[in-house]
């Protein structure tokens, strides 16, 4: 792999850490105290900012991607084949991006301390997230740098066929003939010699 893609590569297992971290240290129902006044009090979590960095190198790992490979629109078009591949890469890569920075941000909102209790079927609850938001932004940010990274080096093979191309006529230019006759050398030299001997 070459340096973009180990930078990808770097960023996308940060952001997919943090992201799994922010689910395991994620508050639970059991974590939260209402008391008499049904005020919710919330221990700390790194949750929310352990999202955000996780959102955040995703963003990063995406702008290196996307400037490394440049416009897909504005590509010269190569083979038909090499470029509905890297087509499908780039689609998958840009949604699972979009709904992966959802979770993740979405995630470290919810994660907010909400001091007033949910009154429901008479009972007073403790708003808390449920499982599974940052565990979900965590996987599609691995899929993300993945089909990323494939996509890059999609684009990269085809700019790499694309200059070792032969032009047209190369190796095999045939050399044409003149259509005039060319006079004889010799002939030219003696008649130059006359006109000195005359002269």
């Amino acid at each position: 792999m070459d340096n973009t893609s180990i930078i990808v590569y770097v960023l996308g297992m940060t952001s997919v850490a943090t992201g799994f971290a922010a689910e395991f240290t994620r508050l639970t129902a059991s974590q939260v105290n209402e008391d008499v006044y049904e005020q919710c009090s919330y221990p700390f979590s790194p949750a929310p900012l352990l999202s955000i960095t996780s959102a955040v190198t995703l963003l990063i790992a995406k702008i290196i991607i996307n400037l490394a490979t440049g416009c897909f629109c504005c590509r010269a078009r190569t083979a038909q084949s090499n470029r509905s591949k890297a087509f499908c890469f780039y689609i998958v890569s840009w949604i699972t991006f979009i709904i992966a920075m959802v979770l993740l941000l979405i995630g470290a909102k919810l994660s907010e301390r909400h001091d007033e209790a949910v009154v429901r079927n008479g009972y007073y609850y403790c708003y808390v997230m449920k499982s599974g938001v940052f565990a979900g932004g965590a996987v599609l940010a691995a899929l993300c740098c993945i089909f990323g990274i494939i996509y890059y080096h999609t684009i990269k093979s085809e700019g790499e066929d694309a200059g070792n191309t032969p032009f047209p006529n190369e190796g095999g230019m045939a050399m044409a003939q003149p259509q005039f006759p060319v006079e004889n050398p010799d002939f030219l030299h003696g008649h130059v010699h006359m006109k000195r001997q005359f002269g």
